[in-house]
């Protein structure tokens, strides 16, 4: 079973963020990449931080993985890394087995939030969605799986279940912190 749930937030704007505007989701400005506009500073008081390439809501609770919900640029359909954008789409990731089932309250603030801004469009399982019921019961779905398998989401149990991951494998290069930043070519 499929455990996490993926969210697509793609910008229908000819204007795409970058990584400056992209960033503002920290409630920081990045020292390299200036932001253009401030349209994602309105999600800082949701608790984002900079984790390597990506974002993330760290947990602060015992229970549960240690990050609760990530947040990864995307360009073409695809997450990316070291890249400084523009990005045509953000995806939230969330893990309803990792997680306590509690914490889809916060996943869900997180779609309301990044939906509200302009020129959005969510897609959830490869289908347009106009609000949280299918994200939710998805969770749902999920939690009432291993349940059934006496195993409660969140729990230390959860976190020792091997998942597949087909983008991530032991071979995956090491992080390189003098890597220069993709940046777009000028036309």
């Amino acid at each position: 079973m499929e455990n996490d749930i993926l969210i697509d937030f793609r910008f229908a704007t000819k204007d795409k963020p970058r990584l400056g505007e992209l960033f503002l989701i920290t409630g920081e400005t990045h020292p390299k990449f200036p932001p253009r506009n401030n349209a994602f500073e309105q999600l800082a008081p949701l608790g984002f931080e900079q984790l390597d390439d990506f974002f993330g809501i760290l947990n602060e609770e015992e229970a549960g993985d240690d990050v609760l919900v990530w947040l990864f640029p995307m360009i073409n359909g695809e997450e990316v890394f070291h890249h400084s954008g523009p990005f045509d789409a953000v995806r939230l990731s969330y893990s309803a087995l990792r997680n306590t089932p509690a914490n889809i309250s916060l996943l869900q603030n997180c779609f309301e939030s990044i939906q509200k801004m302009p020129d959005v469009e969510v897609f959830f399982d490869d289908k347009k969605i106009s609000s949280f019921e299918p994200i939710k019961q998805k969770a749902d779905e999920i939690v009432a799986h291993w349940r059934a398998n006496n195993i409660e989401p969140g729990s230390e149990q959860s976190l020792l279940i091997e998942e597949d991951d087909e983008d991530w494998d032991d071979e995956d290069e090491e992080w390189d912190e003098s890597a220069d930043w993709d940046e777009p070519s000028s036309r």
